[in-house]
């Protein structure tokens, strides 16, 4: 029974899709007809949607219209003149949250809107972000949700199947198919799931309970978790109606009941006879309390039953009601005036709605630019019906409408004035500006641009060359990217010049100006080990040469008296320059040494070992004879050829020899038998021998 409440449902809501098609179009400046270049459908969330949509067609640049969704969540957009395929964008609210989601169209025809399929076109685009859908949209981007859709929609009915299921909504397609803001099917799902898209996850949640039913990301559906366990629980049948009452009327039987608390509709069964049934009667579905039963036979008795419906399925009939409609007339009124009107603006159109009215069979519809329009002073379109899109309106107009109901008998009074003003124009897209206050700064082998952003911009193109007034055309480009932007892998030491242009869909701006910037050179390595190390000795010194090492700034000296000598275990002398004397050491003694080279990267790994031994040590004074020489050693010099001064030095006369002082004034030889400052190991007697 289930079923066969929703397929009924069905049925209806094709006949109100169809209904839907037949809009009006009209010409801009006030005279219009009828279009049939639409794409319509339902806004809806489980609610419908109150806020408005917006389209964009596969033109470069792409063509733009928005429409009020209607209170119904309806929506008719003329796409006259438009290029196919299309994407959509809802923006509103409902049941006080705001909601941005997007659908697609290949043409004419429906388009729904609703979560499932703001899921289904940012999978199709293999966009993460379903805003992108609708923000970046071009030729390429709806050519690949076209391509990618069908097969989209079977993955998501596919892994949603049990979810789907239990709303009689397994084979329905969210955007195509018949589809309203009533609670039942899939809208009854809507009211149940919540379905959350974030940096590209999916995840649908049970609303009630909060568990999580489906979780994967956008651009693998297929391979998302899906927890049956999470599902809402199924609802339950609702109660029988209680206290149907019927009226008769003219050709027409009111028919009234009390509502039950979880039915989402109902349906009313109806006979000539005493004793309707559900199977026996007439059914008319999906209506609510109180219902006007009209057409009907004059004089005659209607018997009536009344069934709860939702989800789970259809109630017991209710208690039987009857009523006889009115004799017949013998000619029939003309219609009433029109009610509920409702007119809304759009981007150079006006949707136009209405409740039907009984015994019309059309409408027509009267308007003007100013207050106060009547049938006779406005502009007509005849046999209009509702909705009515009128197109080729001014852009920022306000326009004034009646609508009367005809039939055979004549035309109705005219309804209330409604009043609707079309959308200000919006100004075709432009390429962007050039960036300005662009900058770049050098770095080791890169460069970095930076620039504020460019109003209407999508992306960025930098352009350089190492020679100065680069253009567009003779450089190394690189597209597509965002501030600030890095260029690598450049020479060392090199100026680079750039160029930065903004781009968005209507093409590429002019060159920024040019700017420049300097690459540093690499940080320098760590110098390698210094070679042809060599050390000699001499007396108490030794001295260390090598070969200068490229990219050293200083040397090291690690030296010890044991072979083995390392930078851990020997003694440092720093800021060492080749050659360099070490002095100040032992006589006789074997030095090792290792040489290492430095610069700001660091000190390198050590040379070879190089050693030198000392010359042995100079006799000291007075080993070889007493200071002062014993006695008698004036005989010893004078008999050798030596004066005085060999040994004494100046001052001292020959003449003046006394064994005792050996003073004559000037020199006191008990005094200065040594002269220290003068007398070297060199004399004319110590030269004789070998230190």
């Amino acid at each position: 029974m289930k079923r066969l409440v929703r397929k009924a449902f069905a049925a209806i809501s094709v006949f109100s899709l169809m209904t839907l098609g037949l809009v009006l179009a009209g010409c801009g400046g006030g005279s219009g007809g009828v279009s049939s270049q639409v794409v319509n459908g339902t806004a809806a969330v489980g609610s419908p949607l109150s806020g408005q949509v917006s389209l964009k067609d596969s033109a470069s640049p792409p063509q733009q219209k928005t429409t009020v969704i209607g209170s119904d969540g309806s929506f008719a957009i003329d796409v006259t003149g438009m290029k196919a395929p299309y994407v959509l964008r809802a923006t509103g609210t409902a049941n006080g949250v705001n909601y941005k989601l997007h659908s697609f169209s290949e043409g004419t025809g429906t388009a729904n809107i609703n979560p499932l399929s703001n899921v289904i076109v940012a999978s199709a685009a293999g966009d993460n972000n379903p805003d992108d859908v609708f923000d970046k949209a071009d030729s390429g981007k709806c050519s690949k949700i076209k391509s990618n859709i069908a097969q989209t929609v079977s993955i998501i009915l596919g892994k949603l199947q049990p979810l789907l299921k239990q709303y009689s909504a397994e084979n329905s397609n969210p955007i195509t198919s018949s589809y309203i803001a009533n609670h039942l099917g899939l809208d009854e799902m809507f009211d149940n799931v919540k379905i959350n898209v974030s940096n590209g996850n999916i995840i649908i949640i049970n609303s009630k309970s909060s568990a999580v039913i489906f979780t994967g990301k956008i651009s693998d559906i297929a391979n998302g978790i899906f927890d049956g366990g999470a599902l809402p629980p199924t609802a339950s049948a609702p109660a029988v109606p209680a206290g149907p009452l019927a009226v008769g009327g003219t050709g027409q039987v009111t028919i009234s009941w009390s509502s039950v608390s979880n039915a989402t509709s109902y349906n009313i069964y109806y006979a000539t006879a005493a004793g309707v049934t559900k199977t026996g009667g007439t059914k008319i579905s999906s209506v609510s309390s109180p219902y006007l039963h009209s057409g009907l036979a004059a004089g005659t008795t209607y018997y009536y039953v009344v069934t709860a419906v939702n989800s789970a399925g259809e109630s017991a009939a209710s208690s039987e009601a009857s009523a006889t409609t009115a004799a017949a007339v013998p000619v029939p009124a003309a219609p009433t005036a029109p009610a509920g009107v409702i007119a809304t603006g759009g981007t150079n159109q006006v949707t136009l709605s209405w409740g039907a009215v009984n015994g019309a069979t059309s409408y027509n519809l009267y308007y003007a630019t100013t207050s106060g329009v009547t049938k006779a002073n406005g502009t007509r379109i005849a046999n209009a019906a509702s909705p009515a899109v009128l197109t080729g309106l001014n852009a920022g107009t306000t326009y004034y409408y009646v609508v009367t109901a005809v039939n055979s008998t004549g035309e109705s009074a005219a309804s209330v004035q409604v009043a609707a003003s079309t959308l200000a124009a919006v100004p075709s897209p432009t390429a962007p500006a050039a960036p300005t206050g662009v900058t770049a700064a050098g770095g080791v082998n890169q460069v970095t641009i930076s620039w504020p952003t460019v109003p209407g911009a999508a992306s960025y193109n930098v352009y350089w060359s190492t020679t100065n007034g680069v253009t567009k055309a003779s450089t190394t480009k690189a597209n597509g990217v965002t501030s600030p932007f890095t260029a690598t892998g450049l020479s060392a030491g090199t100026t680079y010049y750039f160029i930065v242009t903004a781009v968005n869909s209507v093409g590429e701006s002019a060159a920024s100006t040019q700017v420049s910037a300097n690459t540093n050179a690499a940080p320098p390595a760590v110098p390698v080990a210094p070679i042809n190390v060599t050390a000699t000795g001499g007396a108490n010194l030794a001295t260390v040469s090598w070969s200068a090492v490229p990219g050293a700034t200083s040397y090291n000296i690690y030296w010890a008296t044991t072979s083995g000598v390392t930078t851990a275990n020997g003694t440092k002398i720093t800021n060492a320059a080749t050659p360099y004397t070490q002095s100040g050491l032992a006589a006789g003694t074997t030095y090792y040494y290792v040489v290492t080279a430095v610069n700001s990267a660091g000190e390198g790994v050590a040379s070879a070992q190089a050693s030198a031994a000392t010359s042995a040590a100079t006799p000291v004074c007075g080993s070889c004879h007493a200071i002062p020489p014993a006695l008698g050693a004036h005989a010893k010099h004078k008999s050798a050829g030596y004066d005085c001064v060999t040994c004494h030095g100046t001052g001292y006369s020959s003449t003046t020899v006394n064994a005792a002082t050996h003073m004559n004034g000037t020199k006191d030889v008990t005094l200065s038998v040594w002269n220290a400052t003068t007398r070297t190991c060199a004399s004319y007697c110590h030269a004789a021998r070998a230190w």
